[in-house]
């Protein structure tokens, strides 16, 4: 059994709220899928507001306050953003991709489910992916067993940090059972703290999902995109 988490609240962001209201009704149209989905009262009344069937969808209801990013300090994520070559990333948008794994932790309380898949929730934006989105998670997909399973766009040289431009991992999709994600979330933590040590900025999961890879290569399976028209940073839509 799988379920897929995500998550969506108005923060302050790469583009204004209104640019991800396409996506949102793509997502919920298109996910056939058991969902938990954790947002805001706000956003909640605009996803009611779309007249999009949920039944699959179980809603749980926060604050960006209630963050268990902020346990670090919002010292932590100015740090951050202050180090961070991309300039048009937020505090905000950092605690929001931080908090991924976090959602996912929340959701096995919520869910029997042996596996839990994260997926952004502006990750369905074409046809395309909203074709292949019906099957998604519903697949006879080999991801439970023990490891974390990641979209691999790209081929990179190993580094002790990685920073902007370097692109191999494709963070907006992600699938383990229990033990894998909780495995992946002390090292996860483990690894960022390291990188605000060395004064790097671990704003972008991306990077620090790639240096996970590098010290613990055991927890994680590397897929690769199949040709097809869906965007190649979701392509774990048609697999999974």
């Amino acid at each position: 059994m799988t379920t897929i988490v995500s998550a969506f609240f108005k923060i302050p962001s790469k583009r204004p709220y209104s640019d991800y209201h396409a996506h949102l009704k793509r997502w919920f149209r298109s996910i056939r899928s058991p969902v938990i989905f954790f947002t805001s009262a706000d956003v909640y009344a605009d996803i009611v507001a779309m007249g999009v069937a949920t039944p699959h969808v179980l809603f749980q209801l926060m604050t960006v306050e209630d963050f268990a990013a902020w346990d670090l300090g919002r010292d932590f994520w100015g740090r951050q953003n202050e180090r961070d070559v991309e300039q048009y990333h937020t505090p905000e948008l950092a605690a929001i991709w931080y908090e991924k794994k976090e959602f996912v932790k929340r959701a096995f309380a919520l869910s029997a489910a042996d596996v839990f898949i994260w997926c952004d929730a502006g990750a369905i934006r074409n046809e395309a992916s909203e074709a292949a989105a019906h099957g998604f998670g519903l697949r006879e997909a080999p991801v439970n067993d023990g490891r974390i399973h990641v979209q691999c766009i790209g081929t990179l040289e190993c580094s002790e940090y990685y920073k902007f431009p370097a692109s191999k991992y494709a963070g907006a999709i992600i699938a383990g059972n229990r033990e894998a994600w909780v495995h992946f979330t002390h090292l996860y933590r483990q690894v960022m703290r390291d990188y605000d040590t060395a004064g790097v900025s671990c704003s972008s999961d991306q990077y620090v999902m790639m240096s996970c890879n590098d010290r613990v290569p055991a927890l994680f399976c590397e897929h690769s995109p199949t040709h097809s028209s869906v965007d190649r940073w979701f392509f774990f839509l048609e697999q999974l």
